[in-house]
């Protein structure tokens, strides 16, 4: 299992997000977005898994994934 992390357009989308994760029996955390990926909204959401695509894109930002040291970015891939 990985941890994933997604970032947000607003705080509204980030709980809106949760939300919807957890009716598909997902665990979500909600904290402060990590300095290095820095977000328009300070709030990211986090959860493991196998996989990162929960087919909740509205209005996130980005997800990513970190190994080791540096942030992996798997979503939208032009970042």
């Amino acid at each position: 299992m990985e941890t994933f992390t997604a970032t947000f357009v607003s705080h509204y989308a980030a709980m809106c997000f949760a939300r919807e994760a957890k009716e598909q029996g997902i665990e979500v955390r909600l904290r402060p977005v990590p300095r290095a990926l820095s977000s328009s909204c300070g709030t990211c959401a986090t959860w493991m898994g196998s996989k990162w695509d929960l087919g909740l894109h509205d209005d996130v930002e980005g997800i990513w994934r970190k190994e080791g040291a540096r942030w992996v970015n798997l979503w939208p891939q032009s970042q």
